[in-house]
């Protein structure tokens, strides 16, 4: 009796332990696939023409845009974190970029942002150059704007901080998505390239160099950022093999000793 009454209080005793190894194990961190952007989704689509919120006073964004290729930032002005690093980045970063005529329109999708964050967020950076606009959306034109180039964001009780993607939102001189790339720390080489793909198709003199440039590359969507075509690697060895071969069956008929 008292052994069975043992055997009994050990199943008991086990049956929570039992049922918590029947269960999922819990997600303490956040997946990060959740914030995604289906790119395919809106690759060309149009954003919508929002009203904006400047220092200057009331806007639109197709105007900010003002039929250029434009490079769009989407963050809030009380994060000192990824955002505020975001921005300064492309700061400094677009110093090195020569591609001309474009622009440059950060906008929070925090509706209790203010002009007073706004400002701040722009003492940091130094010097702005005046193709910069940075301005404020009400909520309604946030949740739009961020819903027509896929940008997904939450609040985070917890974190009291807004999850959301670190991307840059590359839109052409018609307002129609071109381009996104991701990351904190974006490289000069991609933004100029992405800038040349989000122009106009009607060509200068002076761009048909950039477009050359642009065949040389292709965008890798695995790295977010633009790698050499691997047809491009290819051919140049290819090309190097064929000359070096032809050096050498030239010196071979100028000096026929040359190989025993």
């Amino acid at each position: 009796m008292i052994r069975t009454f043992a055997v009994a209080l050990a199943l008991v005793t086990a049956a929570p332990t039992m049922a918590n190894y029947n269960r999922p194990p819990r997600q303490d961190t956040f997946d990060s696939a959740l914030l995604r952007i289906e790119e395919g989704r809106y690759l060309g689509q149009k954003v919508p023409d929002v009203g904006v919120l400047t220092e200057a006073g009331p806007a639109r964004l197709h105007d900010l845009i003002a039929e250029r290729p434009t490079i769009l930032i989407l963050a809030y002005y009380t994060c000192y974190g990824t955002c505020l690093t975001t921005i300064q980045n492309m700061a400094r970063t677009l110093r090195a970029v020569t591609s001309p005529e474009y622009r440059v329109v950060v906008l929070s999708f925090d509706a209790n942002d203010t002009l007073a964050s706004l400002s701040h967020v722009k003492s940091t950076l130094g010097h702005i150059p005046d193709s910069w606009t940075f301005g404020l959306l009400a909520r309604e034109n946030a949740e739009r704007l961020t819903g027509s180039v896929g940008f997904k964001f939450f609040f985070s009780e917890r974190d009291q901080t807004f999850v959301h993607p670190s991307v840059l939102v590359f839109l052409s001189p018609k307002s129609e998505v071109m381009r996104y790339l991701y990351g904190s720390e974006p490289r000069a080489e991609d933004i100029e390239l992405a800038l040349i793909e989000s122009r106009n198709r009607v060509q200068r003199f002076n761009e048909w160099v950039d477009m050359l440039k642009l065949t040389c590359y292709w965008y890798d969507p695995a790295k977010s950022r633009y790698v050499l075509h691997p047809t491009l690697i290819f051919g140049g060895f290819g090309f190097g093999v064929l000359v070096i071969t032809g050096l050498v069956a030239l010196a071979y008929k100028r000096d026929p000793d040359y190989y025993p």
